[in-house]
């Protein structure tokens, strides 16, 4: 592979793949390779519709297949052991950043150009395998194409340095793969206008008008409009252009910083310095309006910085949020910004760039217009006060939503969300398969219509816990991760899933990153790490989780009580099981009478594990506490 290009290489062997699965399945491990899947998570994933026989037959087949086509390719190994799966590269080889790296070399690359689209056009021509793998080729193709467009816009950036023809071809290839780049569109129609050729910018412009108007109901910059203007008025100008000017930005953003908690005396003027400097760069974003709320002005959108010093470190939460309700849209966390602030701060703001991007673009939550997402925020609030007076009128407004506006994707992932945990915050309610259906239903059809959301994978993985597709829902969690790692829900989340998977080493690791983020953590998070600690032995930590968090949920007490049985204090989780069975009873909704038998059922019934010997041991341990 030394003497070839290794990419165009790779591409090769992928195209000599014929079976459709086998293709798919080698895209998705030279995707990321190296990684170790479960060979369960694989069969899931690509016959999630097949009965398990079928699949496991289908998925050997598939092994077979690819082995066959790579066996005389050097350097490329692919791995099958117990239960998992493996593809690895030369040399820790990676596509993301083979081009990235020549996407920055001073020459232009056709050829890499061309590698590019084919490896981008597999994301396309790989859709219809299964809704999941649909929405990974979807973060996987948004995710690449961001690191295109970020060498890309580097290429582009001095636009009016003398050699912008040398651009022609970068900005042809740009507006090739988004045809909404407006960089890209002014560059390439100022060498049309400078060649004489005003007609074919004048197209140009047109073109991506009536792209933006389609796909995203906005007009172009101001900067394009008034270039367009500047050629009209002038044809033969030869590209000389006037400068923009009194351009006003609809969208106003503020920058607030937070009071710091535990700051040391000699860190405490850092958290003001970050503040002035991250505000001044926000400055600079001509997207955006930097205002000051205490000129009478209410900002659309409220950046938020709070800065925390906890175990001896200094850490910077971000958080993006609607400035009429608060609405958290987006948030994060840098660690330790003292140190290598300017390359971490360019990041922060791609980040924030983007998110408000796709908060402002919104085209789904505009199209639904405010009447729905005002019922939509009326059904969130009487989840949150969730009581069976209120439940009902919750999940009955979510499916208006959902048949009123059905691309309003964060209905879909609400009433999903809902019906998941619906019998948890119901005792004596036990899920039933047609809830399940539902429930899935409404997730899959979140993740279709934004397959981005880190929310709708999360509720779409739970729903695949509940079915007890477990491939499927490490597949989500690890989606949902992959969205947005640093809000400390979703960590929370997925660390209780995947110990439910049964995969307490990765649950560990995710309860360990959450609990690195435990001042800006939910107070009922405690139960999710409590439920973790359980499941992975360590019963002295979950048993000092839940007494923190006792009355925070109804499934606290079985936890609590459970862990102090396993610690030896019998007398201590008898008293405390002995409180939550009359704490259950007084909340019972289920139809028949809340024997101790059956709630301890009940509870059981609220967790889906993977392992029945874990379910099992779980009821064992209750019902010798209770001395049945």
């Amino acid at each position: 592979m030394s003497e070839v290009d290794p990419s165009a290489f790779l591409l090769r062997c992928l195209s000599a793949v014929r079976l459709r699965k086998a293709q798919a399945l080698l895209y998705f491990l030279l995707a990321d390779p190296g990684s170790v899947h479960r060979s369960e998570k694989i069969i899931d994933l690509f016959w999630q519709d097949s009965d398990q026989q079928k699949a496991s037959s289908s998925y050997r087949q598939v092994i077979r297949h690819i082995r066959k086509e790579i066996a005389d390719v050097d350097g490329i190994t692919l791995e099958t052991g117990l239960g998992v799966l493996s593809l690895h590269l030369p040399e820790g080889f990676s596509f993301h950043q083979h081009f990235a790296t020549a996407l920055s070399s001073h020459q232009w690359d056709a050829d890499n150009a061309e590698r590019i689209t084919e490896f981008l056009s597999y994301t396309h021509r790989l859709e219809g395998i299964s809704s999941s793998y649909d929405s990974w080729l979807a973060i996987t193709r948004s995710a690449f194409l961001a690191l295109v467009r970020e060498s890309l816009d580097a290429r582009m950036g001095n636009t009016q340095a003398g050699d912008l023809p040398s651009l022609r071809d970068p900005a042809g290839f740009a507006l090739q793969l988004e045809p909404s780049n407006e960089t890209a569109a002014r560059i390439l129609m100022t060498l049309d206008w400078q060649a004489g050729h005003a007609t074919r910018a004048i197209e140009r412009y047109n073109a991506l008008y009536a792209h933006l108007d389609e796909e995203f109901d906005q007009e172009p910059e101001a900067e394009t409009i008034e270039l367009l203007a500047a050629i009209k008025l002038n044809p033969t100008a030869g590209g000389v252009r006037r400068q923009v000017t009194d351009r006003r930005p609809e969208v106003s953003l503020s920058v607030r910083m937070l009071p710091g908690e535990g700051i040391p005396a000699d860190m405490a003027s850092f958290g003001t310095v970050l503040f002035a400097d991250l505000r001044m760069r926000m400055g600079r974003f001509r997207e955006w309006r930097v205002i000051d709320e205490q000129g009478g002005e209410q900002a659309q959108i409220q950046i938020m910085l709070r800065p925390v010093h906890a175990l001896g470190r200094y850490h910077l939460f971000v958080d993006v949020q609607n400035g009429s309700d608060g609405q958290l849209m987006w948030s994060e966390v840098i660690d330790q910004p003292e140190t290598e602030w300017e390359a971490k701060a360019r990041v922060l703001l791609s980040n924030i760039a983007n998110a408000l991007s796709v908060v402002v673009s919104d085209k789904s939550l505009s199209d639904s217009g405010s009447a729905i997402y005002d019922r939509w925020l009326r059904a969130q609030a009487l989840l949150d006060a969730w009581s069976p007076q209120t439940e009902g009128k919750a999940l009955s407004m979510l499916e208006d939503i959902t048949r009123d506006a059905p691309r309003f994707g964060a209905a879909h992932a609400e009433l999903a969300g809902a019906l998941n945990v619906r019998h948890v915050l119901l005792p004596g309610t036990f899920q039933t398969e047609e809830v399940k259906q539902r429930a899935l239903h409404h997730a899959i059809m979140a993740v279709s219509i934004d397959p981005l959301d880190t929310r709708a994978h999360r509720v779409v993985a739970w729903c695949y816990c509940h079915k007890r597709e477990f491939g499927l829902a490490e597949f989500h969690f690890e989606q949902s991760l992959n969205l947005n790692r640093s809000n400390p829900m979703t960590l929370a989340s997925c660390a209780l899933g995947f110990a439910f998977a049964g995969n307490p080493g990765r649950a560990g690791d995710l309860i360990a990153e959450a609990k690195s983020h435990s001042a800006v953590m939910e107070p009922f998070h405690l139960i999710y790490m409590a439920a973790v600690d359980y499941l992975r032995g360590d019963y002295a930590q979950s048993a000092e989780e839940c007494s923190r968090g006792t009355g925070l949920m109804p499934t606290v007490g079985g936890w609590h009580a459970a862990s102090l049985w396993k610690l030896g204090r019998t007398q201590d989780a008898q008293r405390r099981l002995a409180d939550y069975l009359t704490e259950i009873r007084a909340q019972w909704c289920g139809e028949d009478d809340p024997e101790d038998a059956r709630i301890i059922e009940w509870f059981v019934s609220c967790f889906p594990l993977h392992e029945e010997s874990a379910a099992a041991d779980l009821r064992r341990t209750l019902q010798d506490i209770a001395g049945d």
